[in-house]
């Protein structure tokens, strides 16, 4: 498996596509409002990373936006991570897979890149309503309370609601050595990673793109994106 800095307008591009695609085909249930910026500001300026499944492989299976809090703030005011330095807070957002086994290796993936970023902590803001996208982050630990998100509504009108999480210290670190366990291979500044995929049939991923043109819909994990 690769997980690839996407760095073109077009690679760029493509990961927008993928994951309005990737929801739209889990049934969105939300959408922001006409003025909120959230999504946009993550989209253009924090680093987009997208998983593939060989390396050179042009067919993007999922990814996520990831930056460190000294290079722009937290997406939301809470919780206060005054007690960590900001050089070492990664806040993670915009995930999305289209398979289960695509979602597995992104999520080996992030972990080996922390170690790599030398992170201390990982900040994510999963939805909890309308539907409990929390329940799939129980490595990570709830901070503070649910907050009303207001960038945000149901298809209905009503309010979204997020919980902020974090994975810090000695349970961060022990996520990554598990995940480098296997080994792997980083070039250009971490820009690219490869390492070994999912015990999963990696021809499911290779595939699946064909799959999709074909109208056949693939088992989709509901891991959210902070979506």
């Amino acid at each position: 498996m690769e997980l690839r800095l996407l760095e073109t307008d077009g690679e760029r591009d493509t990961f927008r596509k993928g994951m309005m695609e990737a929801r739209a085909a889990k049934g969105a249930r939300f959408r922001e409002t006409a003025r909120s910026r959230v999504s946009e500001i993550q989209l253009t300026f924090a680093r987009l990373y997208g998983v593939f499944a060989e390396a050179g492989s042009a067919q993007l299976l999922g990814g996520f936006s990831i930056h460190c809090l000294n290079e722009f703030s937290q997406s939301f005011p809470v919780p206060n991570l005054g007690h960590l330095c900001p050089g070492g807070v990664y806040e993670a957002g915009q995930l999305w897979a289209l398979s289960h086994e695509a979602a597995l290796a992104m999520r080996k993936g992030s972990m080996i890149l922390l170690g790599l970023l030398q992170a201390q902590a990982l900040l994510i803001y999963p939805i909890i309503i309308p539907r409990d996208i929390s329940l799939f982050y129980k490595v990570f630990r709830r901070v503070g309370a649910p907050f009303e998100l207001p960038f945000a509504e149901t298809l209905t009108g009503d309010k979204v609601y997020m919980q902020a999480m974090l994975l810090e210290g000695e349970e961060l670190r022990q996520h990554v050595e598990r995940a480098s366990r296997d080994g792997f291979e980083t070039r250009r500044g971490h820009s690219v990673l490869k390492f070994s995929g999912p015990a999963a049939n990696i021809d499911r991923l290779v595939d699946l793109p064909r799959r999709l043109a074909l109208g056949t819909e693939p088992k989709l994990l509901r891991t959210g994106t902070n979506d």
